[in-house]
C-alpha cells in the first residue's frame, strides 16, 4: 500500500472510531429546528414518520406534547397571554416527489382570530418542508451535534460553528492532509461523508481560491464553496456552507453569513496541517 493510501486508511479509522462517542440528530429534527427559527409564530411543530427500512416510527418535535386529534382545531384563546390566540392543525407530510411520508403537526400563535387561515398556514409550512425532503429515508439520516476528544481540529470547529449558527444545515472542511495528494472531507456534520474524496468543485476552490455558489432546485439548498485560509492568509482548503434556500431574495444574506463564518474561522486555523491534527 502506498503512502497516500496508508494515510487515507488511518484517517478513516480515526474518524469512524470517534463517531461512536458523539451524539447525532436525524434530518427530520434539523428541519423542525430550522422551521422554528424561520417562523416566530410557531409554538409547536412535530414530524411523525415511519422508517421504510425498519418500520420504526420516529417523532421529531420541539415539545413532548402532541395534538389530541388528527383534525383541524378551531382557534382558542391563550389564558396566559392576553390577546393571544393559538390554533392547531395536523396535515399529511409529503416528500419532494409528492409521496406521503408522514404527518406534520403544528400550533401557531397569533393575535389575530384564525378561521380557515390556520390550516392554510400549516399547509404552507408543509409545502416548504416537502421541497427539502428527498424521501422518507432521508428524514432518518443522522447529523452530528457533538464532538469527541479524538476529533480532528476541523471536526471540532465544524460542530462548534454549527452550534453558534443554527441556520446552517451543513458545514464541511475539505483539506489535503500532509502526506496525501488527495483533498478529502475532514470535518462535517454528516458522518457518512467524513473521509470521502472531495468532488471537483471543492478541489478546484482549494487550488484557485475562487468562491463557487451552487443552488440545487430539487432540494432547495444553497451551497457556498469558499477558499479556507489559515491565520497567515495561506490557502488551507475549502469551506462549504449549506443552507435551506426558499427564494432568490435570500441569496445576498446567505452569502454574507457564509463569508462571515469563513472569516471568523480563519483566526482559529494555524495551518492546513493543524486541521487534521487531534492535538489542538
Amino acid at each position: 500500500m502506498n503512502r497516500p493510501a496508508v494515510a487515507a486508511a488511518l484517517f478513516l479509522m480515526v474518524t469512524s472510531g470517534a463517531l461512536s462517542q458523539v451524539s447525532t440528530k436525524p434530518y427530520a429534527q434539523l428541519l423542525v429546528d430550522e422551521m422554528l427559527l424561520r417562523n416566530a409564530n410557531l409554538s409547536m411543530l412535530s414530524i411523525t414518520v415511519q422508517n421504510p427500512a425498519s418500520g420504526r416510527e420516529m417523532l421529531a418535535s420541539n415539545t413532548a406534547r402532541t395534538l389530541s386529534s388528527n383534525t383541524f382545531k378551531t382557534p382558542y384563546p391563550d389564558r396566559a397571554i392576553t390577546g393571544v390566540r393559538r390554533c392547531q392543525s395536523v396535515v399529511p407530510l409529503h416528500d419532494a416527489a409528492n409521496i406521503v411520508v408522514g404527518t406534520l403537526r403544528a400550533e401557531i400563535t397569533s393575535k389575530k382570530a384564525f378561521l380557515s387561515g390556520c390550516q392554510s398556514a400549516v399547509e404552507d409550512l408543509r409545502d416548504q418542508l416537502s421541497r427539502v425532503i428527498p424521501s422518507s429515508q432521508d428524514l432518518f439520516e443522522p447529523y452530528l451535534v457533538s464532538t469527541s476528544s479524538d476529533d480532528l481540529l476541523a471536526q471540532r470547529l465544524t460542530i462548534e460553528t454549527l452550534a453558534k449558527y443554527p441556520d446552517v444545515l451543513i458545514l464541511a472542511f475539505h483539506v489535503t492532509a500532509p502526506g496525501e495528494s488527495v483533498n478529502r472531507v475532514v470535518g462535517i456534520n454528516r458522518p457518512k461523508f467524513l473521509g470521502r474524496i472531495s468532488d471537483e468543485v471543492d478541489q478546484e476552490v482549494a487550488k484557485t481560491g475562487k468562491t463557487v455558489v451552487q443552488v440545487i432546485p430539487a432540494t432547495h439548498r444553497m451551497e457556498i464553496h469558499m477558499p479556507l485560509r489559515a491565520i497567515d492568509g495561506s490557502l488551507a482548503g475549502t469551506l462549504v456552507t449549506v443552507y435551506l434556500w426558499q427564494k432568490e431574495a435570500e441569496t445576498p444574506t446567505l452569502m454574507s453569513r457564509a463569508m462571515h463564518i469563513r472569516d471568523e474561522l480563519q483566526s482559529r486555523i494555524p495551518s492546513s496541517a493543524a486541521l487534521v491534527n487531534r492535538k489542538h
